[in-house]
């Protein structure tokens, strides 16, 4: 009976064992995480990202006075570069220029100052009365009448090169050294001129010529600079200040 039972209990045990391993085998099997993706996609996963908010840049925010903003403009008295310019004060801040050719005259006084030449500014936009008072100081200051000169439409400048806090106006050299870093920038150069010889004179007009602008025309940005999309109201507002100063200087002329 014994012997019987032996054969018998080993046989369980065997089966029992197999079993067991099985399920042990089917326990311990190799992870596969492509059974259970759908498990983690059912819903998205948010992500919570907290911000210390003493790291974040304020928002840039631009006031443009549309009102006043001309009369902050910077100003230059006469004589203050050496030279008779009569009595009325000059107008000599960028800001009152077509922005285009602001920015070829930014260009301007960087190149030349990585070049050791300092250049002040004498004047930018010119008023019809300031433009008059010139022709009335002779043919060595201008021949243009007002509304002739490129710098009633914010289209052109005058500089100096400064040396030791000196205005210099006959170094020839250096004349030559400004005049062809504008030229290089597509900036008419009046040291070209013989009547008048006026080196410290930049412009730009596009091609237009006076007779053009004084219809109200403007000059057309290169088509291949696209950082001017607001030009046209820009000058609309350049125009709006021109006036101002149009009326401010032609009532000096009264007094």
């Amino acid at each position: 009976m014994l012997r019987l039972f032996t054969p018998v209990f080993i046989i369980l045990l065997l089966l029992t064992s197999i079993s067991t391993y099985a399920q042990l085998s089917e326990s311990f099997a190799p992870y596969d995480c492509r059974l259970h993706a759908e498990f983690f996609y059912d819903e998205p996963v948010v992500e919570i990202v907290q911000i210390d908010s003493s790291t974040l840049i304020p928002e840039l925010v631009i006031n443009i006075d549309t009102i006043n903003g001309w009369k902050n403009w910077s100003l230059v008295d006469n004589f203050s570069f050496g030279k008779n310019r009569g009595t009325m004060p000059m107008i000599a801040d960028v800001d009152a220029l077509n922005p285009y050719f602001r920015d070829k005259v930014l260009e301007l006084i960087k190149q030349c100052k990585l070049k050791g030449i300092e250049l002040a500014i004498v004047e930018t936009y010119r008023t019809h009365a300031k433009q008059h008072e010139y022709k009335t100081m002779g043919k060595k200051y201008t021949s243009s009448s007002a509304g002739r000169s490129k710098h009633q439409y914010g289209l052109a400048i005058d500089v100096v090169p400064v040396v030791d806090s000196i205005a210099v106006w006959d170094n020839a050299a250096l004349w030559k050294k400004i005049g062809t870093t504008g030229e290089r920038l597509g900036l008419r150069w009046g040291g070209r001129w013989k009547k008048p010889f006026d080196p410290g004179h930049f412009e730009w007009t596009g091609g237009l010529t006076s007779a053009h602008l004084g219809t109200g025309k403007l000059p057309s940005i290169p088509s291949s600079d696209n950082d001017y999309p607001c030009i046209e109201e820009d000058i609309k507002l350049l125009r709006k200040y021109w006036k101002e100063w149009e009326v401010s200087q032609s009532s000096l002329t009264r007094k």
